[in-house]
């Protein structure tokens, strides 16, 4: 079991990196100044969905790695591994979105446009990165998912590995 509990604190050691690799990563939407006040353009609005596809690419390649490695080196656990990896790469998900959204920018424009004295000092065509945000429940299930798709392709290639030994 303490193989078990070494590799989980891998995975979250992962989804911390990749809350780093994330953010490193996603390009968040920009708002701009303009004579109307704060505005997010329609070519800077796709940042807020290209910061979810990054999130749930990452966590996908990661845990589908993970899964995979940790399902073969722990394959004598058996059954038991797929709750642990589905739960482990759900924590590891939350994890990588608390790193980012802590690193990453802080303030939301929208906010600072009630704010009179930030807007004093914005000048026209200044640009505002939007906070990194993920605001569904699905990218976080991915994760998962990608784990365990992991876990089953380790299953599967050492299935053939089992029959080489009971053919001889």
């Amino acid at each position: 079991m303490t193989r078990v509990v070494l590799w989980s604190i891998g995975m979250l050691l992962l989804g911390a990196a990749g809350g780093l690799l994330w953010l490193w990563l996603a390009e968040p939407a920009v708002w701009q100044v303009t004579e109307r006040g704060i505005v997010l353009t329609e070519d800077a609005a796709r940042g807020q969905f290209a910061v979810v596809v990054t999130f749930v690419s990452l966590g996908a390649a990661l845990c589908f790695v993970w899964g995979w490695v940790a399902g073969h080196a722990l394959r004598e656990v058996g059954w038991m591994l797929v709750p642990i990896f589905a739960s482990v790469a759900g924590v590891a998900a939350v994890i990588a979105w608390q790193v980012g959204v802590a690193v990453g920018p802080s303030d939301d424009p929208r906010d600072l446009a009630d704010d009179p004295n930030v807007v004093a000092t914005l000048a026209l065509g200044d640009r505002l990165p939007a906070p990194l945000e993920i605001d569904a429940v699905a990218p976080f299930l991915v994760w998962p998912m990608f784990a365990l798709l992991g876990l089953l392709m380790a299953a599967w290639l050492d299935r053939s590995e089992d029959d080489e030994y009971v053919d001889a």
